[in-house]
């Protein structure tokens, strides 16, 4: 049998919420299941330029409030040299400057996005955008209006968009949403967020908590974006943490064992 990371994560998760072995073999089973069927519905196209689309996006986003930033835009910079390599994410940025000044259709772009990829990986790109709004420290209210058209052009629910914001530990406040400072725990995220980042409410079961939990674990998998580059990958590495850290802090207030 191939011991494949999802059976592991499987295996760990099983043995954490049973603490007993059986529930480690389990876990073990689901998740090397899960796995061999995702290998087979993958939407991800090998051959789609996802970088071209991206960037467009990202120009749709900088300029949302009526002006471009630098803080925006040396995010855009890092993450695409980050991702594509310098030579690359050069070519990108020329592309840019284009797209600034042209009238990019949120909607087609983004529907073009959903025909190619898988839903984890629309999830990232859908936090990498998010990224782009609040790098100054704040999101405005048009900001967060033509997220959540790209949101819904490429069929990410409010309730997972919601999630995704809860991760950079905003609240909102007035016209838009500001970080917090002074709500933040050790695990760098407020109770109220902590529930957002699992989808559920502060009135949940401890069931529901539990499958919730589970249920994200799995989703923000880094081998669900492998396609998508190194990158995509950190950044479902940090935002399977961030769900980690959620649980504790949701447990901790319960004193859930």
């Amino acid at each position: 049998m191939k011991f494949g990371i999802p059976g592991i994560i499987g295996a760990v998760i099983g043995f954490y919420l049973t603490k007993s072995y059986l529930g480690a073999i389990v876990g073990f089973v689901v998740g090397s299941s899960f796995d061999r069927s995702t290998k087979t519905r993958s939407r991800t196209n090998p051959n789609f330029d996802v970088g071209k689309y991206l960037m467009m996006l990202s120009s749709v986003v900088m300029k949302a409030d009526g002006v471009t930033l630098k803080s925006e835009l040396n995010f855009v910079k890092k993450f695409f040299t980050q991702q594509f390599g310098e030579v690359r994410a050069q070519e990108y940025i020329r592309q840019l400057k284009t797209y600034l000044d042209q009238n990019i259709s949120i909607e087609k772009v983004s529907e073009i996005i959903d025909e190619n990829i898988n839903q984890s990986s629309k999830v990232q790109l859908l936090h990498y955008l998010i990224g782009i709004a609040v790098a100054d420290g704040e999101m405005s209210n048009n900001e967060l209006q033509v997220l959540k058209r790209i949101a819904r052009s490429m069929r990410i629910g409010d309730q997972t968009f919601m999630s995704i914001l809860a991760m950079f530990n905003f609240q909102r406040q007035g016209g838009g949403y500001h970080r917090q400072t002074n709500t933040i725990n050790n695990n760098g995220v407020s109770l109220d967020n902590a529930y957002k980042v699992l989808e559920v409410g502060p009135n949940s079961s401890e069931a529901d908590i539990k499958k919730a939990y589970r249920k994200l674990a799995v989703k923000y998998h880094p081998d669900k974006v492998a396609q998508l580059g190194e990158e995509f990958q950190q950044g479902a590495k940090e935002k399977f943490q961030k769900v980690q850290d959620s649980y504790e802090k949701i447990k901790e207030s319960r004193g859930i064992k």
